[in-house]
């Protein structure tokens, strides 16, 4: 039994193909660290911290300036504002005095009684009899008068319903607060007495006209930042010009 033999890669590198792959690499290579050099110069600034300076400054001709001139001013005011004030809420009111009022009043009041009747009637009258007087002739005819008292005892039951109309006075107390709801405006006059303050700032635009006189400008701390890409960058004897400058320059 014979063992199959392994394929192996036999076939030359030339040595343009390992130029181009290393060239290639190179190229790679160089074009990172020129879009990271491009990064940092167009996004980086540079701090220059300065402390205890002394700096001789020369404004130059033309330049445009403004002036500010700040007054405080003092005031005493002393009017009299019109306010309007709305209210909107349930107040709740108290009444100590009595109330009087004229009422009329219809109704029907149910009665249900009973009347008791006790005594005696007198009672005259004249009572008509016939008196025998012999046997044998007719009796005759007399009238008596008659007085008595005749005692009546009456209990007599009364169930009515008797309308009624009065036209009367009515006076009473309120003991329990009354919620009254108010919506109204105040317009009142308020005293207004203070004492202000105001501060006048004047602004002056102007060019400097003529050569001016350099002035000592002392910097105690300061911090000044800088774009990478506004500074000249400088090889030997050969600048690098910042972007804005080679922009000016095109124009």
């Amino acid at each position: 039994m014979t063992t199959p033999k392994r394929r192996v890669w036999h076939r030359p590198v030339r040595r343009r193909d390992v130029a181009l792959v290393m060239t290639s690499a190179a190229l790679i290579w160089v074009a990172l660290l020129a879009g990271a050099a491009w990064q940092v110069r167009d996004h980086w600034q540079s701090v220059l911290a300065l402390r205890h300076q002394t700096v001789t400054l020369r404004l130059p001709t033309g330049m445009p300036a403004r002036a500010e001139v700040k007054t405080p001013l003092y005031l005493r005011l002393d009017t009299q504002a019109k306010v309007a004030v709305p209210i909107d809420q349930v107040v709740s009111v108290q009444l100590l005095n009595k109330l009087s009022a004229q009422a009329v009043i219809n109704t029907t009041v149910p009665v249900d009684t009973s009347i008791s009747f006790d005594q005696d009637i007198p009672v005259s009258t004249e009572v008509e009899m016939k008196i025998p007087v012999v046997s044998w002739l007719p009796a005759m005819n007399v009238m008596v008068p008659v007085t008595f008292k005749v005692p009546v005892h009456l209990t007599v039951p009364i169930k009515v319903q008797l309308p009624l109309a009065l036209d009367v006075k009515v006076s009473g107390q309120v003991s329990e607060p009354i919620k009254v709801p108010v919506r109204t405006t105040l317009h009142l006059s308020v005293p207004v007495h203070a004492k202000l303050k105001a501060d006048v700032l004047n602004l002056a635009d102007f060019n400097l006209v003529g050569l001016q006189a350099p002035f000592d400008l002392r910097i105690e701390q300061a911090e000044v930042r800088t774009p990478l890409r506004d500074i000249e960058w400088c090889y030997s004897i050969t600048c690098v010009p910042s972007s804005t400058t080679w922009l000016a320059g095109k124009r």
